[in-house]
């Protein structure tokens, strides 16, 4: 399988997933998202050493408090936020304001932050009705594929789709251009040169960081 029919194949389940997740209630997707920072709080100390190890960058104890203040902080900032169906009225303009799912979310993800990145873009996408595939640095592709599969493991309980979360296990700069034009809309968080990559995709695209 070449890398166009990779990531078409990933887009296409990633598709039906969100297709189904659009019938989610609210209280629903919110105790997904949920789910989703407390696992990452709960695994804090292995997922900080994980990092550590693999990408040979930033201190344990700086990790472990980073993952935990940010997936706590992430749900505290989403949980009283409507991002299902009717969000708002303007009764005296007789506006409703609707939310509306943009479809799969490509999300690449830097070797300096392999863990909160990705667990802050997935509970981001899948609190608006999204799904949402990573792409991580290849350097940090161990850890955080496991932090995408405790994600998985603990939104299945809820009763979400399947692959409404994938990873590239392999990732390639390649892959992620692929991803990035065959996605709906980009998260780039890193350098210059991936963050103008994106820019560059066609899609609408939000870049993070140095770049």
């Amino acid at each position: 399988m070449d890398n166009k029919q990779y990531i078409q194949e990933m887009v296409s389940k990633a598709r039906l997933a969100q297709k189904a997740f659009e019938g989610f209630s609210q209280e629903h997707v919110d105790a997904i998202v949920k789910a989703m920072g407390k696992v990452v709080y709960d695994n804090a100390e292995i997922l900080a050493k994980e990092a550590v190890e693999e990408t040979r960058m930033g201190v344990y104890e700086d990790k472990v408090a980073k993952n935990k203040g940010k997936s706590k902080n992430i749900w505290n900032h989403l949980k009283d936020k409507k991002s299902i169906g009717i969000i708002d009225e303007d009764k005296r303009k007789g506006l409703i304001y609707v939310a509306k799912p943009i479809g799969v979310v490509c999300a690449v993800t830097p070797t300096t932050n392999p863990i909160v990145t990705p667990m802050c873009n997935a509970m981001f996408a899948l609190k608006g009705g999204n799904a949402i595939i990573v792409a991580p640095h290849p350097r940090a592709k161990k850890c955080s594929k496991h932090t995408v599969d405790l994600m998985n493991a603990q939104i299945k309980k809820l009763g979400a789709p399947d692959h409404m979360i994938q990873i590239i296990e392999e990732p390639s700069v390649d892959l992620t251009n692929e991803l990035m034009q065959a996605c709906d809309v980009v998260l780039a968080t890193g350098g210059m040169g991936m963050v103008k990559a994106a820019y560059s995709s066609g899609k609408p695209s939000f870049g993070v960081g140095a770049g």
